[in-house]
Parts: C-alpha cells; structure tokens; sequence
C-alpha cells in the first residue's frame, strides 16, 4: 500500500509517500481501507519529534475515516462494510477512570493513533475496534475524519470539563482551527455569547460564519484588554484555551471573577508564569481537556449528521501533499481542517 511515512522528526518535508507492506488485523482489530485523515496541529507537534511516545518510522494521522474491508479473529459485533471513524487514543474500558467516565486519562491502555498506532496517512490501516465510533451514513468521507478530533475535543472543552451555561460570554483563543471553529458553534448552540480570538483578518469571515458575536484580531496576540472592553470590564465566565502558552497569560487577564479556563491546546509545547494571587483572587478554575470518549464522539457525528453543527473541511488534498498540508498549518494560512485523500486502490 502507499503511505507517508516520517522517517526522521524535524521538517515537513520529511514526510515522505512510499510502498509499504499491507497491515493485517490482529485480535479485537479491525482493518480500515481509508478514505480520509485530518491534518491535525497535533501531528506538526509530533512531526517535530516533540511527543516522547513516536518513534520513526512512523504513519502520523489519528483523524481517520473509512469502511472496514477485514475483521480480526475474536472481535464480535464488527464486519466488513462498516463505516468507522477513529478516537484519537484509546481506553482500557475497564479501570476505575474509565468505569467513572474519565477514559481519557486511562494509563492501562492509552495508545493514540499515529504514535504508538499507525495512524491514518495511508491507505490501509489497522485498528482496536476499541478506537473507533460509527460513522452515520449521510456523512462524507472529510468530515467523518475530522469529527473526532474537532468536535469531539469542543464537547469534551466546551460541556464536559468547561459546563458553558447558557447567558455565559465564552472567549475562545486559536478560534479559527478546527477545534476553534467547533467550539464557537458548541457554545452558540448551548447559549454562550462568544468572543473570538484570530491572529488575522483573512479568517474573521469564517468566525462570524461559525456564529462568533465578536472577533478579536490580535497579530501579536494581546487580546485582554479589548476583550474586557467588549464585556463592559467585567471579563469572560469561560475561556476555551486552544493556544496554550502563546496566550495563557492574556487569556488570565480576560477572565471575569469565578470565571473557568479550560486548556485544550499548547500548540508550542511552551511552559507559563503564573500567578497565584489572580487565580485566588478572583476564584478561577483552570481545567485541563484532553482527548474525546467514545460517548462524545457519537454525540459529536450525530450533532454534524443532524446539521446541528456545520463541519469546516477547509480542502481536501491528496496524501502526497501531507507535507505541503503541515507547512500550511505552520504558517497559519488555513481556517478549519486541512483533510488527507489516499489515492485510489490499484
């Protein structure tokens, strides 16, 4: 089959299409001919060879759709045909996080597609039916890829760990990504007045599409006293931190008293200063987000299937141009979710 392969960490030109031999299920696996894979911030992160768990050669890519084509031995319920998307990580089912709904902080079985599993920028590919959601039909192929990962993440954010209230003004940082554009839909479809956060001009048009009440464009990203002003001083209730430490500081500055950040993203593997006394002085929780449950994610297709929430695929491209994919992520000139197409089987 024909896959990129990272063959050395470092520069997106490092992504390389080559042959490799087809993958074969195992026990509790299933084997996916794949119609398409997100590009995520999260595979330039691991590109970089900044996510200790990869190690090359590796297939990147936990943001994959397609149709089952085998079913390994012992895995009930599964056949050939099904239309599937995966998580991006999995979860034992079985410890005492999981069992209390926290399967994404599972430590028995916590592997993630694209670093420990081979991910989704191939043709074929090989997953714990553990690791997949089904994928309604009325969806296409670049969308049922990104749910998982962009509106998947925002339901975990935006209700799971941030419980947005309807009436609560939600800032949202890195809004114009495919999580960012997720979740200004999420918190205007849960009653949240939303203020978003954009480091150009050319992507205020597709926030006010997602439904955004006001855009912040802020090139150097100090956006906390003109988010202030547009809550008449009195900050933001929640604040949905995609960036992560680029703007922590600044989003700190924005929030109201009692307010709740949610961190989600620190897309420069950055460290913060923080201090104590604003966090106690004004009572505020900051929360961590990471990864989706199977439960979000079927929440997350049925709210797209329904058309609930508009998917934003910014383009489609052919898995030969994933390296290109990364430098355009990188240098910021994409507005939603670039998505993989493998070339058509021989």
């Amino acid at each position: 089959m024909k896959a990129v392969v990272l063959r050395e960490f470092g520069e997106a030109s490092n992504l390389k299409l080559e042959s490799v031999p087809d993958p074969r299920p195992g026990r509790g696996e299933v084997l996916i001919r794949v119609h398409a894979c997100g590009v995520c911030y999260h595979d330039v992160i691991n590109r970089r060879g900044n996510l200790p768990r990869t190690h090359v050669p590796a297939i990147l890519g936990h943001e994959a759709a397609g149709e089952v084509v085998e079913v390994g031995p012992d895995t009930p319920g599964w056949k050939v045909g099904d239309r599937v998307a995966t998580l991006q990580r999995l979860s034992c089912g079985e410890c005492a996080l999981c069992k209390s709904g926290r399967n994404s902080l599972c430590k028995k079985d916590n592997r993630f597609f694209g670093e420990e599993l081979s991910g989704g920028y191939a043709q074929y590919m090989t997953a714990p039916v553990a690791g997949l959601g089904r994928v309604p039909a009325n969806l296409p192929w670049p969308v049922a890829a990104t749910v998982c990962c962009t509106l998947g993440t925002a339901v975990h954010t935006v209700r799971t760990r941030g419980r947005v209230r309807d009436g609560e003004t939600v800032l949202i940082t890195g809004a114009s990504g495919g999580v960012g554009l997720a979740a200004v839909q999420l918190a205007k479809l849960d009653g949240a007045r939303v203020i978003a956060v954009t480091s150009g001009e050319a992507k205020v048009q597709a926030l006010r599409e997602a439904g955004a009440d006001e855009v912040i464009v802020s090139r150097g990203l100090d956006f906390a006293a003109e988010a202030r002003r547009r809550t008449g001083g009195e900050g933001v209730n929640v604040a949905i931190e995609i960036v992560g430490s680029v703007t922590f500081g600044q989003t700190l500055k924005a929030m109201a008293p009692g307010g709740r950040v949610v961190v989600v993203g620190n897309l420069e593997t950055g460290t913060v200063d923080l201090n104590p006394g604003l966090v106690i002085v004004k009572e505020l929780e900051i929360l961590g987000a990471y990864a989706t449950t199977r439960e979000e994610l079927d929440q997350s297709l049925q709210l797209v299937a329904d058309g609930k929430i508009r998917p934003f695929v910014a383009e489609a491209v052919p898995l030969a141009e994933a390296g290109r994919a990364h430098f355009r992520l990188e240098n910021r000139e994409i507005a939603g979710r670039l998505v993989l197409v493998p070339p058509e089987l021989q």
